[in-house]
């Protein structure tokens, strides 16, 4: 895959998903069972049965479908109109109704103030440089007692195992070949430290952790792929160079490519009440 993708001056210079929505779920979805146990975790902490929910950056609905299927009432914003047109078919393909989304930036949010219980960031400001303007803009549209629910976790991120490791070695061979940041927005403990700032008191939850099995085949498929975000920023010429030595590492390092290995994921969510 050629060609890559910077950050869309137009909104900051935050990331936009429109090449991803067509894998998004596939790298990046939670297991079937998963994402109703994320869904539980949410439920248990929302301040009141008939809470409002805002998710910052919905996407496919990986987190928010769980809960439209439950009847709870959650808005979806997101700046990819192909990631909600995802999230819209797969509502439809299971016979709910649409979901309530909009393309909308977490920066300038089309919402009153003090309108909505809960607000979801699950893995997203990381791509948006004005996060801190995000999580004022979360605040402000709070209602007094309502929370922020910050996520990380699921999909190919984390783990411990092939995926996880490829990843990791992919980006020091693209720094050292004169790739960027990783990350143009924030780190979850800054966004959480930034909110307790804003006046919260955060709360660790009960993790969500499952096991997979995966293969160093797999994982240097996705890379080869160009499916993550921080892969499309790099230039052509810097990727091609990593690509090519990771390739080269892993045929040299690692005996069998197709052996599966156990990895461990965790999804996490802080609570950040107001």
């Amino acid at each position: 895959m050629t060609g890559h993708a910077t950050p869309d001056p137009a909104h900051g210079g935050s990331v936009v998903f429109d090449r991803a929505a067509g894998y998004y779920d596939q790298s990046r979805g939670l297991p079937p069972g998963v994402d109703e146990l994320v869904a539980d975790r949410i439920e248990a902490v929302l301040p009141r049965p008939d809470a409002r929910l805002l998710e910052l950056g919905v996407g496919t609905g990986r987190v928010a479908l769980p809960l439209h299927r439950r009847g709870r009432r959650v808005v979806g914003v997101d700046l990819s109109l192909p990631m909600l047109d995802r999230y819209r078919a797969k509502a439809a393909a299971i016979g709910l109704p649409p979901p309530a989304v909009l393309r909308a930036d977490a920066t300038r949010l089309p919402f009153r103030d003090a309108c909505v219980d809960a607000v979801l960031e699950v893995h997203v400001l990381h791509l948006v440089p004005a996060w801190r303007e995000a999580l004022a803009e979360a605040r402000r549209v709070l209602v007094p007692g309502g929370m922020v629910l910050v996520g990380r976790g699921g999909g190919r991120h984390g783990g411990g195992g092939p995926r996880e490791r490829t990843r990791r070695r992919f980006d020091e061979l693209a720094a050292a070949a004169g790739g960027g940041p990783r990350q143009v927005g924030a780190t979850d403990a800054q966004k959480v430290e930034a909110l307790v700032a804003l006046g919260g008191a955060a709360e660790e939850l009960e993790p969500v952790t499952w096991e997979e099995q995966e293969t160093y085949a797999q994982a240097l498929h996705d890379v080869e792929g160009r499916l993550f975000s921080y892969q499309w920023r790099l230039p052509d010429e810097v990727w091609q160079t990593a690509v090519t030595r990771l390739r080269a590492e892993m045929r040299d390092h690692v005996p069998d490519l197709d052996a599966p290995h156990t990895s461990r994921h965790v999804f996490t969510l802080t609570a950040i009440r107001f």
